[in-house]
């Protein structure tokens, strides 16, 4: 029992427990408003439904694409909650290029925005309706199962949500369609409970799933919202281990000459986050055991990177700053909305900013 206690597998984990309380707990001292965000997302009277802007965006305005409409491109994005509406902002952004991407990468939260672009509908299309979603709308705790936990030792219990309210919320904007009949090819990493093995949600790999059903299980974050049961095993988010998937691009679609990669969940670059002089503070271990947490996926997400620029010239765009899904960021963007027409601006801007590199031939790394 000590022994299984103590494989250093297990204390990753432990530190992956710690060091997001720590976070939320941090967050809530820092700014109260993460208390009331939570509280609007369980309940949300009826003076609070607020009205958002209908469409973020300035009016369309052409964009030369050059040898880039030439080009096979990919769009691509990591997680990161809903700083990842940024996506329709890139989508907007190729739009007004007149370029169609030839596959898109997804991953977690940004399924939520980019799983409908592929499905056909325009970014306008996907702001409205995101921007008209209310918390309430896709946040629905599991009450029964969280007051069934105690008397049934948690058997089953593996997330505070549902995840129903978030299917259908989908439903109501993409209907039935499958993986297999959109438009545009578009991936997210799911992972197997039962097997610890990821796999890539998509037309070539899930043609029958419904693309609603997809971003479900696509955010299913463990132990935020409950798996989804498929072919009767249990999947969840595959970013907590691929937060920046190449391989859809790579090696599952034809081949691209040109991806556009928004990192909206890292520090720019992939860089680490720096806890420097971490010895130094209180509580010392739990600044070690943060990067612990993170350096398997952040490394992976590197590597991921060198791979793509070794195959094809990218751009890529941070239309969010860190400092916006660091801690318990992440958590807020997540329950609240109020910043997402920012985020599908700034993601606009920097992509047609990107694409002016990759017109002219000049390689873009970084966000200007």
């Amino acid at each position: 029992m000590i022994g299984s206690a103590l494989d250093i597998f297990r204390l990753r984990q432990y530190f992956n427990v710690i060091t997001r309380s720590r976070e939320f707990a941090d967050g809530i001292r820092e700014d109260v408003g993460l208390l009331d965000d939570l509280r609007k997302a369980v309940v949300t009277l009826p003076f609070e439904r607020s009205h958002r802007e209908p469409n973020p965006f300035p009016r369309f305005t052409p964009l030369t694409a050059g040898r880039v409409a030439n080009r096979r491109l990919a769009l691509m994005a990591t997680g990161g909650s809903g700083a990842m509406a940024s996506v329709i902002g890139a989508a907007r952004a190729l739009e007004e290029a007149s370029v169609r991407p030839a596959v898109i990468s997804l991953c977690s939260g940004s399924a939520m925005f980019g799983f409908p672009i592929a499905a056909g509908r325009s970014a306008e299309q996907v702001a409205r309706f995101a921007l008209d979603l209310q918390p309430s709308d896709y946040i629905d705790i599991g009450w029964r199962r969280l007051a069934a936990a105690v008397p049934t030792a948690g058997r089953g219990f593996a997330g505070l949500l549902d995840g129903d309210r978030i299917e259908a919320a989908y439903r109501r904007l993409l209907g039935d369609i499958r993986l297999g009949e959109m438009p545009i090819p578009a991936y997210a990493p799911i992972w197997n409970v039962e097997h610890n093995r990821l796999d890539y949600l998509g037309p070539r790999t899930f043609p029958d799933m419904p693309v609603a059903r997809a971003i479900r299980m696509a955010v299913a974050l463990p132990l935020l919202i409950q798996p989804v049961e498929h072919v009767g095993q249990a999947w969840c988010d595959g970013g907590i281990v691929d937060i920046f998937p190449v391989h859809p691009v790579l090696d599952i679609e034809e081949p691209c000459d040109v991806a556009i990669a928004i990192n909206g969940f890292y520090p720019p670059g992939f860089t680490g986050e720096d806890v420097s002089g971490w010895q130094n503070r209180s509580f010392s271990i739990l600044y070690a055991a943060s990067q612990v947490r993170t350096c398997q996926q952040v490394e992976l997400a590197r590597a991921n990177l060198a791979r793509l620029r070794a195959t094809v010239d990218v751009a890529m765009i941070e239309p969010v700053p860190y400092e916006k899904v660091r801690g318990a960021g992440f958590y807020r963007q997540f329950l609240s909305s109020r910043d997402w027409p920012q985020f599908i601006r700034a993601g606009r801007t920097q992509t047609r900013e990107a694409l002016a590199h990759l017109r002219s031939g000049r390689r873009r790394t970084n966000a200007a």
